[in-house]
């Protein structure tokens, strides 16, 4: 009974001396501490249904985080959310999915630091950008389950270019942020009663 109580209270002390080490380990602020979130309107659809979606980039850090005016669709050098659905399982699709934004590339004479300031947005601890709508690149066509996920790619064209302009109180994101897939399902359509013929 001894050695049994002897052998719980090392196991307590030394499960208890882990969780200190861990906690007083020292925390980088200047990693980026950011999230994405996505989600559908709803779990389950019908058949035909619009798939609706809210996305957001959160900051979950300790400094502000500068991102570019942009958080809509991303692509072609601008900055925004790259949205994508797999399915994993029913009828596939025999359409194939494409679509991308793009962003003509231009010399721009700014310097960097009026291009944080004109392009850039600050987005403080706590704060986030997000974009709503339904989904329309690659159709859910037939009944089967379904995850929706987004990623966050920070990489308009002039990113690089004012990267280095962060301080001690911010930093510039720089990396794309990848979100947990969402989970809804698509449910067969109900069939439709057939109205009698007159006089049947």
């Amino acid at each position: 009974m001894i050695r049994a109580l002897h052998f719980a209270l090392v196991l307590a002390m030394l499960a208890a001396a882990k969780a200190t080490s861990q906690e007083s380990k020292p925390i980088n602020p200047k990693r980026p501490q950011v999230r994405v979130e996505i989600q559908t309107d709803k779990r389950d659809y019908a058949e035909g249904e619009p798939i609706k979606f809210k996305v957001t980039l959160v900051n979950q850090g300790i400094l502000s985080v500068y991102i570019a005016k942009s958080w809509s669709y991303a692509g072609g050098g601008i900055a925004g959310f790259f949205i994508s659905i797999k399915q994993l399982s029913g009828k596939p699709p025999q359409a194939g999915c494409s679509g991308a934004a793009d962003r003509g590339v231009l010399p721009d004479s700014r310097s960097p630091e009026r291009v944080l300031r004109e392009d850039f947005v600050l987005l403080p601890r706590g704060g986030f950008v997000g974009l709503e709508d339904q989904y329309r690149e690659c159709a859910v066509d037939h009944a089967g389950l379904y995850q929706i996920s987004a990623i966050y790619s920070p990489n308009d064209l002039n990113t690089h270019n004012v990267a280095s302009l962060a301080d001690d109180k911010s930093f510039v994101l720089a990396e794309r942020t990848y979100s947990e897939p969402f989970t809804f399902r698509v449910h067969p359509a109900k069939a439709t009663a057939l109205s009698p013929k007159p006089g049947s």
